[in-house]
């Protein structure tokens, strides 16, 4: 397999984490966990607030930077991250860094589902009001990011999902 940096995004609670371990296990890839980069930006959360967008940014650049040094060090990576705004900054930063081997890939149930799967979680939830704001931003870029590159993984297990796009 060709060596790529692969961003797993989505709403919380779509099923980033689950599928970036399964890529792990069983296609080599290199873990990268983007929210737990940006925790020293935002130990308490609150990324998407407007009073944060300096912040946010460097979080971006150093998630961007540990990226390129697992990429350079000769392995396919794949980058679980909601991302929390500025979405198509951060996108194009990865495209422009890595080219061809930059793939994006939006996990993307139904609000409905996501929200269900973001209650049965055992780990932290991200809540029915930000899943829905957050549903809602990556459906306005859609175009951008190309609907292609948009799961719906409704009704599926992260298995099924697995064998099915990957």
């Amino acid at each position: 397999m060709k060596r790529k940096v692969l961003l797993l995004t989505g709403p919380g609670g779509s099923g980033k984490t689950t599928i970036a371990e399964l890529l792990v296990k069983k296609c080599g890839f290199v873990f990268l966990d983007g929210d737990n980069l940006d925790t020293e930006f935002f130990p308490h959360g609150d990324q998407w607030l407007p009073e944060n967008t300096e912040k946010l940014a460097l979080a971006h650049d150093k998630i961007l930077r540990k990226a390129r040094e697992l990429f350079d060090a000769s392995h396919s990576v794949v980058v679980d991250y909601i991302i929390f705004g500025r979405y198509m900054e951060f996108i194009e930063k990865f495209r422009k860094e890595f080219g061809n081997d930059f793939e994006i890939k939006v996990l993307f149930p139904s609000e409905e589902e996501n929200i269900k799967r973001d209650i049965d979680r055992e780990c932290w939830t991200t809540g029915k009001d930000r899943i829905a704001i957050v549903h809602f931003e990556f459906e306005a870029i859609k175009d951008q990011i190309g609907a292609q590159n948009y799961l719906d993984t409704s009704g599926q297990t992260p298995e099924v999902t697995l064998g099915k796009y990957w």
